[in-house]
């Protein structure tokens, strides 16, 4: 191997992207590309010319996979190991091969990814006789101690992937052990130190719950939809496991011609997170891949660069204020919802000239807060005056009140603002003196509207959403709600685009992000006009998403966000 490799040293503030990789597959044997009785274990495949030779036993494999990774932007490989004696067959071998396919890049002058873990608890039944370890025992400990040290045994130095000096460990669920506390992870630390010189950098799954550690990631992004837990984010492509035998419920989440995933890395590049880990690489059986494959060729990875690099260039510390605007397709700007479901669950309807969120009720754990994240880079865990607006529909005569992590508390409460009946849409600006905003809340929150339904039976429907470090001095455009398009090649359809502006200012109209085929005109008389001309590499069996943003003049500038559907069809 070359004598020195460049450093693959982050700081805790780096921004990082990190791709959990499944090496498993065994294409000389059939392990992972078949089921038991032969059917076929893949949802979606490996692209037909890598499908023969895709196997940990060929270096070869390892280099290709790398390589895509570097395509994809991706700086951390986090390969998922299950160093037990029923897999160290593949799990030793497999990942040996990925170090010299790694060294042998770096001979040829090509900089691989760096290498993280990526432990997988669903082996450590296996380590125990089948059954789940009980980890506050020292055996416990010991036996989850030896794979981490068996796994960093295996990767020089010089690949390690470290954070703040610390090589990077992603751990998995805690479902796969009896009990575990604080203890567990102070004596894997110190071992690690006594026997590596330095601590590692561990990210647990957040379902090890009331313990501290490095990091906090959440899995099943790829099938829930994105998520940031302080300064670590998850986000996937999509996800189906109908190719999985023996589970009880099949479940799917559409890619939605890649929107889906698109999307997610706009929500993560305004949440501030500093790590991104990508759910997956390649896991075949659910359908989370992002690398090439037979069913997308390199479209994902086309997508990860893009989104890597949207996320890596985002920067919300010096903008006045971040907010967001309620819809179909929610627009984004350092402030998002940070979850939609338990108690947290809301939905989207056409209300008068708006799109409008409300907390879905009608679930079974009757919700009624809608849950924010401010992002990272604007304000967290440090005590600052905001100014909040939120805009509100006027209907009723109940109230809604807000809930924000302050110094004072996680969940300081504001006055609760009283509805008139109006039928008008409103806005009101509360002051937060002491805001914090250190993702304290119900999964990582900053903040929620609660609407008290339980008390009133009344719902509540919000629009956009603004958090300024200045009192607000001017108001917002607003955009005229559009019937969506349906089309077909060379049809050029114009929708009339209408904006008001209360202050008088002068309004510009783009669209964001840019669509081949669309784009704004101005009109003779002074209109202006969506204008949709597609041809037939725009046809596609999902519906495009196509924003306009209506920007007024103001200091700040404000602006008003409305989604078009078009389908194009074949």
């Amino acid at each position: 191997r070359p004598p020195s490799v460049p450093a693959g040293d982050w700081t805790s503030d780096s921004k990082i992207a990190c791709a959990y990789f499944f090496y498993w597959y065994d294409a000389f044997t059939g392990a992972h590309f078949k089921n038991p009785d032969g059917t076929d274990a893949m949802t979606h495949h490996p692209p037909s010319d890598a499908a023969s030779r895709y196997s940990y036993q060929d270096p070869a494999w390892s280099r290709r996979e790398l390589l895509d990774m570097i395509d994809a932007r991706i700086d951390v490989v986090l390969p998922v190991y299950w160093g037990d004696r029923d897999n160290v067959h593949w799990s030793k071998p497999g990942l040996q091969n990925l170090v010299a396919a790694a060294f042998q890049l770096t001979a040829e002058g090509i900089t691989p990814p760096r290498v993280g873990l990526f432990l997988d608890s669903a082996s450590f039944p296996h380590q125990n006789g089948g059954r789940k370890p009980d980890l506050t025992t020292i055996e416990g400990k010991v036996m989850v101690y030896r794979m981490i040290r068996d796994f960093w045994s295996l990767v020089p130095r010089e690949l390690w992937a470290l954070v703040d000096g610390k090589p990077l460990v992603f751990l998995y669920t805690a479902d796969y052990v009896r009990d575990y506390d604080q203890r567990t992870f102070d004596l894997i630390a110190n071992l690690f130190a006594r026997d590596f010189g330095v601590a590692p950098f561990i990210v647990r799954e957040s379902s090890w719950e009331k313990v501290t550690t490095d990091g906090v990631y959440v899995w099943g992004v790829a099938l829930n939809g994105p998520r940031a837990s302080g300064r670590i984010g998850s986000l996937g492509p999509g996800y189906d496991d109908r190719a999985v035998p023996d589970r009880p419920v099949y479940k799917v989440r559409d890619r939605e011609c890649g929107d889906y995933y698109r999307d997610a890395w706009r929500e993560i590049a305004g949440s501030g997170v500093r790590i991104a880990a990508i759910e997956t690489w390649n896991e075949w059986h659910e359908a989370t891949e992002v690398a090439p494959s037979y069913e997308y060729g390199r479209h994902f990875v086309d997508m990860t660069a893009e989104g890597i690099r949207l996320w890596k260039e985002a920067d919300f510390s010096a903008v006045p204020y971040v907010w967001l605007d309620f819809g179909r397709r929610t627009y984004l700007q350092g402030l998002r919802p940070a979850l939609r479901d338990h108690d947290g669950a809301w939905r989207v309807r056409n209300l008068i000239v708006r799109e409008a969120a409300y907390s879905d009720h009608a679930g079974r754990l009757r919700p009624s807060y809608i849950y924010l994240d401010v992002g990272n880079d604007f304000i967290f865990g440090a005590a600052q005056e905001v100014w909040l607006t939120v805009e509100y529909f006027d209907q009723g005569a109940d109230g809604w009140f807000v809930e924000y992590d302050g110094t004072a508390g996680v969940y300081t409460k504001t006055e609760t603002v009283r509805l008139t009946d109006s039928g008008n849409w409103k806005r009101t600006t509360l002051r937060l003196a002491d805001a914090y905003f250190g993702g304290r809340q119900n999964y990582g929150a900053d903040l929620r509207i609660g609407d008290d339904f339980e008390a009133d039976q009344a719902v509540n429907f919000f629009g956009r959403v603004w958090i300024s470090k200045t009192a607000p001095s001017n108001r917002p455009p607003a955009l005229l709600r559009v019937s969506d398009v349906d089309t077909v090649p060379h049809r050029r359809v114009e929708v009339p685009l209408v904006v008001s502006e209360p202050d008088g200012q002068a309004v510009s109209l783009t669209l964001d992000p840019p669509v081949r085929f669309a784009r704004i005109v101005a009109k003779p008389d002074g209109g202006r006009v969506l204008e949709i001309a597609p041809d037939e590499k725009d046809s596609r069996s999902c519906p495009y998403k196509v924003t306009v943003l209506a920007t007024d003049s103001g200091s700040p500038p404000l602006s008003d966000a409305m989604t078009v559907s078009v389908r194009v069809r074949f």
